[in-house]
């Protein structure tokens, strides 16, 4: 029983650790990784208000993000939200994540889902949708 109680306290601490180490670089203003869109943005605006400053539409993104990987296939989460100060679209799709900027249609970013960005805690899903999600 002890050995599971070592184990349990060592990974509660590395766990601890990472998530402060999370914490300190969202804290500084600056994302890794690091990206400029077009739209510069607050986060504290609403849902619709995000929406109403987006040129590109959560369909024009899911293209974008499909072309980037050469792919037709449907994603598993869309959704809008701030990155490094930044609107952009957040598609997760064929296992990887895109960030596409809501005001140009650029791809600003890719990477396989898994890594520390996936899950940074951010909250910025105001407007997540399921790709089931016809009304756009």
């Amino acid at each position: 029983m002890k050995k599971y109680a070592k184990a349990i306290l060592l990974a509660a601490s590395a766990l601890l650790g990472l998530v402060a180490f999370a914490q300190k670089g969202t804290q500084s203003g600056s994302q890794s990784p690091s990206y400029t869109g077009s739209l510069p943005v607050q986060e504290n605006l609403s849902a619709q208000q995000y929406q109403a400053m987006a040129k590109v539409s959560m369909q024009d993104a899911i293209k974008a993000a499909q072309s980037a990987l050469n792919t037709t296939a449907t994603p598993t989460k869309v959704k809008l939200g701030v990155e490094n100060g930044y609107l952009v679209w957040e598609v997760v799709i064929a296992g990887q994540e895109v960030k596409v900027d809501a005001g140009s249609g650029k791809v600003l970013h890719k990477e396989a889902l898994g890594t520390v960005e996936e899950n940074d805690g951010e909250g910025h899903d105001e407007n997540d949708s399921e790709s089931n999600d016809d009304n756009g």
